[in-house]
C-alpha cells in the first residue's frame, strides 16, 4: 500500500490535510520560540559570572520515563540574591536516565561553581554558556515540521490532480 494510505477516501485526505496544515501553522510559532532560545544560548557565551553555590544535583522525572536535570544554585549579583535552575540555556528533558546524569555529572551539592547571568536580567543564569549541539539541533524542528506540512499538501494536491 502507498505512504497515505487509500489517498482517494476522504477520511484519509482529510486527515492528511488537518497534519499538513497543523505542521505549517505551528513551525512559524515553534520557530518562534526555539530561536528565542538559540539566542539566548549564544548570548551567555558573553555573559559575565560570578562564583556561586551548588544547592542541588539531582535526576529528576517529569513523568514515566521523561528525565531532566534538577539543579538549583545560588548566587549574589551586586547586593542582589538570586537562585537558578538551569544548566544551560535550552533546559532539557531526556527519554533516557542517562543523559540527565550526564548533564549532572561533577556538580555536588554544596561546591562552588560559575554562573553566568543575563547582565540585563540577572534572574537568568546558566551553568554552561553558549550553544551546544542540543541548541543547534533545536533549530532543525520548525523546518521538518513544515517540510512535513509541505509534503502532505504535495501529496494532496498530485493525487487529486492524479483522478
Amino acid at each position: 500500500m502507498p505512504l497515505g494510505g487509500n489517498m482517494h477516501s476522504p477520511i484519509v485526505r482529510f486527515g492528511i490535510g488537518l497534519g499538513a496544515f497543523i505542521c505549517v501553522v505551528s513551525a512559524p510559532i515553534s520557530g518562534y520560540f526555539l530561536t528565542r532560545i538559540f539566542l539566548e544560548a549564544q548570548a551567555s557565551s558573553a555573559w559575565p559570572s560570578v562564583m556561586g553555590t551548588l544547592t542541588k544535583a539531582q535526576v529528576g522525572e517529569k513523568s514515566v520515563g521523561r528525565y531532566f536535570a534538577d539543579v538549583a544554585y545560588s548566587y549574589r549579583v551586586g547586593t542582589s540574591e538570586f537562585t537558578g535552575f538551569r544548566v544551560r540555556a535550552s533546559h532539557g528533558e531526556y527519554d533516557i536516565r542517562d543523559g540527565a546524569v550526564q548533564e549532572i555529572r561533577g556538580l555536588t551539592p554544596g561546591q562552588q561553581i560559575a554562573v553566568f547571568y543575563d547582565p540585563a536580567n540577572p534572574r537568568s543564569a546558566v551553568l554552561q554558556p553558549g550553544a551546544g549541539f542540543q541548541e543547534y539541533t533545536l533549530l532543525f524542528v520548525p523546518l521538518i515540521m513544515c517540510g512535513m506540512g509541505v509534503f502532505g499538501f504535495w501529496r494532496l494536491w498530485r493525487t487529486r490532480r492524479g483522478r
